[in-house]
């Protein structure tokens, strides 16, 4: 068994760090910059999803004090700036029911189209998609009614699927099928006071 002297072993060291020292010192930098870059990374959207959070505050305000002009510049800085954050669907959410406001039924649709797009999670973008069917619904734009509420299916949301599909049965002159969703979503627990007087207007 052979031993290496301590200057042989300083000469191997040397040798070492002059063939793999750059490398070293290369993934430390590296390693140090990602770690600086994902705690500003962080912070950044920390800050935009505060930032958010107040606009649609004042967006809501605005709402409830029946300004519309200023809700709807406040929603469209809230899409511009909101990034992913989830006011961003709220804010078109917001932009549909100033349209409605307006009587603009073609920009609300417009703008809950948006509103499914930009939507968090699963949860929110079935939500938009029946407010969406609504408002198509309403446009007699029924065949897109119907895609998208076919395209909704979460039992949460049965019982007002089961409804719009009955007004979109309507829509169409099918009143004994409206009846029956009316008389199916008033079963799965959805029970508005309007459903029952559509259900009971069907049935006289």
């Amino acid at each position: 068994m052979s031993y290496l002297t301590d200057e042989e072993k300083a000469e191997r060291i040397k040798q070492w760090w002059s063939d793999n020292g750059m490398a070293v010192i290369a993934g430390l930098v590296l390693g140090i910059a990602g770690l600086f870059g994902y705690n500003w990374w962080t912070g950044q959207q920390a800050e935009r999803a505060e930032q958010a959070s107040e606009m649609y505050q004042v967006l809501q305000f605005s709402m409830r004090a029946g300004q519309y002009e200023q809700a709807d510049e406040m929603a469209q800085q809230l899409i511009e700036h909101g990034g992913r954050t989830p006011y961003v669907a709220l804010a078109w959410a917001h932009r549909a029911e100033v349209a409605l406001a307006g009587e603009d039924r073609e920009a609300a649709v417009a703008a809950l189209r948006e509103a499914v797009d930009a939507a968090p999670d699963a949860g929110h973008r079935e939500l938009f998609r029946l407010r969406l069917a609504r408002q198509l619904i309403q446009s007699e734009e029924l065949e897109e009614a119907e895609s998208v509420l076919a395209s909704v299916e979460d039992d949460a949301f049965r019982g007002l699927r089961l409804e719009l599909s009955g007004d979109l049965a309507r829509a169409r002159g099918d009143n004994d099928t409206a009846r029956d969703h009316y008389r199916e979503a008033l079963d799965a627990g959805h029970t508005p006071e309007y459903l029952e007087l559509k259900y009971e207007d069907l049935s006289a």
